[in-house]
């Protein structure tokens, strides 16, 4: 699998994943032009792509998903209320309603995707993961996901996930520097609600919980230009790696430019442990 974070902000986000015979398109924050410059940037694509999937209607995030929907000539997948939400609305045969906590098949491929339900201030939003199915038995997969824009972690979140290869995860917001900054206090308030933006200390925390000897990578995402530093955020990830003594490389998203692609390849873990987290998933 190969994951390329094209953008990661408030400014724009979308990221491209490929593997096992397909790629998706996650978010279309960004004119089609912009991300077809960024794919090209980082190496990739974006004109094969099989899909093109929206985690919620707000516009950095769906604002583009009509037009590349149009020219790209892909579905999209997203739940009804984030649909019913975009403003630049896909031609109807291109609408595909997902339903959250269903595997669903990219086409005839090994590539699967999962949409798991999301505490934020948006009609129906939805985390996306990834899973590149390529042995029977389990040991073969690789599986990534990408949870940005909620404003809290709700009980067992994480084990909606289960063993990941590579996690991109919100660090929005140092709490300091979001109630000292220049936010009006209904913004303020809305970012750190449970239904805005998780901390670096939230991100932390999740962080903690799917933190695991099969994770690999972790990328820092959506973090505020106004009220975080990328050092801040660093700080707050790599004591939770150094605390679980995890070798895991840590990345920072950013919203002016692609991250290099970043491949992954099969992990090896007990069997037991990838059984118990498939379990966890039913």
């Amino acid at each position: 699998m190969r994951v390329t974070i094209l953008s990661s902000g408030s400014g724009g986000n979308c990221a491209l994943i490929e593997g096992g015979g397909a790629s998706v398109l996650v978010d279309a924050g960004l004119p089609l032009k912009e991300t077809r410059a960024r794919a090209l940037a980082a190496g990739a694509s974006i004109d094969g792509a099989d899909a093109l999937l929206v985690t919620h209607e707000h516009s950095d995030h769906g604002g583009c998903a009509g037009v590349l929907a149009r020219k790209l000539g892909v579905p999209v997948w997203a739940t009804r209320g984030t649909h019913d939400g975009i403003r630049d609305q896909p031609p109807a045969e291109q609408r595909i309603e997902i339903v959250a906590g269903c595997w669903l098949r990219v086409g005839e491929s090994d590539l699967w995707a999962r949409a798991v339900s999301l505490p934020h201030d948006a009609a129906e939003p939805v985390a996306w993961m990834f899973e590149e199915r390529n042995a029977g038995d389990g040991t073969g997969s690789v599986r990534a996901a990408i949870i940005t824009d909620l404003g809290h972690v709700p009980e067992a979140l994480a084990d909606q996930f289960g063993l990941l290869d590579l996690l991109v995860l919100e660090f929005n917001h140092d709490v300091q520097m979001l109630m000292t900054g220049p936010y009006p206090w209904p913004l303020k308030q809305r970012v750190r609600g449970d239904f805005g933006h998780l901390s670096n200390a939230q991100g932390a925390q999740l962080l903690a919980q799917l933190c695991h000897a099969r994770l690999s990578h972790v990328v820092l995402a959506h973090l505020s230009e106004h009220n975080n530093t990328q050092r801040l955020a660093r700080e707050a990830a790599e004591a939770v790696l150094l605390e679980q003594q995890s070798g895991a490389k840590l990345h920072i998203g950013s919203v002016q430019r692609p991250l290099g692609t970043i491949s992954l390849q099969p992990g090896i873990v007990p069997m037991q442990r990838w059984r118990a987290a498939q379990i966890a998933l039913l």
